[in-house]
């Protein structure tokens, strides 16, 4: 599996580095014009995003360039992609050397138009763990129902735009897993009449964090799912892990399954802990 850098900080020591935002038409070998001009002026990227929908005119594109013994060409290369590009170019260089933080773009999106946030597999991790460790119980619990309620609304937004319905758009909503970068999800089998799924995920960012403590450790992904479910297939679903890397397992594996009447969301929540008892 590839992995993909969505970079908001490039560290590159001894490196004088600069961030460029510009506008490109949205048509075949627009953006090619662009890159040329920073190839005429020995330029280099280390990195590039740009996205467009069909509909644009334009597309945006965010550049992180090397311009060590090369700043005196900014305002040159600036007046040639505006040429090149028909739209105004901005540039930011970098206040500490070998050091270059996004200053120029904000709202942040994964998806157009939903802002979002980067959160680092240490911060996630750091933050789990500490409020497990200050509010134990309560705090498992307020986790789950956190997710809880982002997948209902990830399942709203993806339900809305796809055109699909039963197992292929359930399919098609648990790639967000991976899109987003949380871990792979996999449909081992779905029942509709029960209803109940059984999913596989591997390479949970959640449960890596918690590996060798013996039980299963998903709060966050499992009450996200529980609320992706319950949205799609309108009823109240709870998943409940049965396979965890954090309990010695190959992967995570949850059960996805009406949730029990008299158990309250961020219960019954693992093989460990049976309806009634809290997660």
């Amino acid at each position: 599996m590839l992995s993909r850098l969505t970079p908001w900080i490039v560290h590159a020591k001894g490196r004088e580095l600069c961030e460029i935002f510009l506008s490109v038409e949205n048509s075949p070998g627009r953006l090619v014009e662009a890159l040329r001009v920073l190839a005429k002026h020995h330029v280099n990227i280390l990195h590039i995003s740009g996205h467009a929908l069909p509909e644009w005119e334009r597309a945006p594109v965010l550049l992180f360039v090397d311009v060590t013994g090369r700043r005196h060409v900014l305002e040159e290369l600036k007046e040639e992609l505006e040429a090149v590009t028909g739209a105004p170019v901005r540039y930011q260089l970098a206040s500490v050397e070998g050091l270059m933080m996004d200053e120029l773009t904000l709202p942040l999106c994964a998806l157009p138009g939903v802002r979002s946030i980067v959160v680092g597999e240490d911060d996630l991790a750091s933050m789990l763990r500490g409020i497990y460790e200050r509010m134990a119980d309560v705090g498992r619990a307020f986790i789950f129902n956190l997710a809880y309620f982002g997948g209902r609304s990830t399942a709203e937004y993806l339900a809305g735009r796809l055109d699909l319905a039963g197992e292929e758009l359930i399919r098609e909503c648990l790639k967000v897993y991976q899109a987003t970068g949380l871990g792979r999800v996999e449909l081992v089998s779905y029942n509709p009449e029960e209803p109940r799924a059984i999913l596989r995920m591997h390479d949970s960012i959640e449960c890596k964090a918690f590996r060798g403590q013996g039980r299963p450790a998903s709060h966050y992904i499992r009450g996200h799912l529980s609320g992706l479910f319950s949205r799609l297939l309108d009823e109240e679903l709870l998943a409940v892990e049965v396979k965890c890397v954090a309990a010695g397992d190959a992967y995570c594996e949850f059960e996805v399954v009406r949730a029990p009447s008299s158990a309250s969301q961020g219960r019954a929540g693992s093989r460990d802990q049976p309806a009634g008892e809290t997660s």
